[in-house]
This record gives structure tokens, sequence and C-alpha cells, in this order.
């Protein structure tokens, strides 16, 4: 599956090359567009949520996605294995700035992140 990026997040197959299927290097670059976008609001230290799912390839992605929002100077509250409405529930909670859902594709080893 190509790399898709639209209003409601980026979804892509794990691996692949950078801007073709959801790698790494994709997965830094859009997570520092997202913490970009939140500071133009003026937000300087930005809280965000970050929830996932329990494919297996999602321990890796939540550590990338941590670790650059951490690098972007964003506080982090990783709530672990949850569901999507969890997540966006612990965004208004927890008066956090935004939110990134981890979630696999049903038709296989895909991913999706979906800023809330």
């Amino acid at each position: 599956m190509p790399l898709i990026k639209s209003i409601s997040g980026f979804r892509g197959t794990i691996g692949g090359r950078p801007d073709d299927g959801l790698t790494p290097i994709d997965i830094v670059k859009l997570t520092s567009a997202f913490i970009c976008l939140i500071r133009r609001g003026g937000i300087k230290r930005p809280r965000i949520v970050v929830g996932r799912d329990g494919r297996l390839s999602g321990t890796m992605v939540n550590q990338l996605v941590c670790g650059n929002l951490q690098a972007m100077g964003a506080d982090v509250i990783d709530i672990g294995l949850s569901t999507t409405p969890t997540t966006e529930i612990a965004v208004t909670e927890l008066k956090a700035d935004g939110g990134v859902i981890l979630l696999a594709q049903p038709e296989g080893m895909e991913c999706s992140q979906a800023p809330r």
C-alpha cells in the first residue's frame, strides 16, 4: 500500500522506501509536522497523548513517535494499548493539546496514525 497522507492522518504499509511505504523516516517527518502545526497556535510546549493498538510493529512505531515528539519539545503522555475513543477522551480529560493514535489496518501489517 502506498503512503497516503490526508487531513485525518496518514497510512501505509510498514517498510519500503521513504515517501512510498511507511518508514521510520516518514514517521519522524510526519510527527514533526504535527508538532509544528500545533506550535503555530502559540503552544510552545504541547502536551500530546499517544495511544496504540497491539499490532506487532506497534512498539517500534510508538517509540519513534514518542521519541520524536519529545525531541521536538512536547510533553508526551503515552497511554499504551488503547482504542481510538479512549485516546480521544484522554486528550480532553488530560487537557492535552493533541493526540496520536497508532492503528493497524485489517488487511495486514499496516499502520494508520491519525492526529486528533
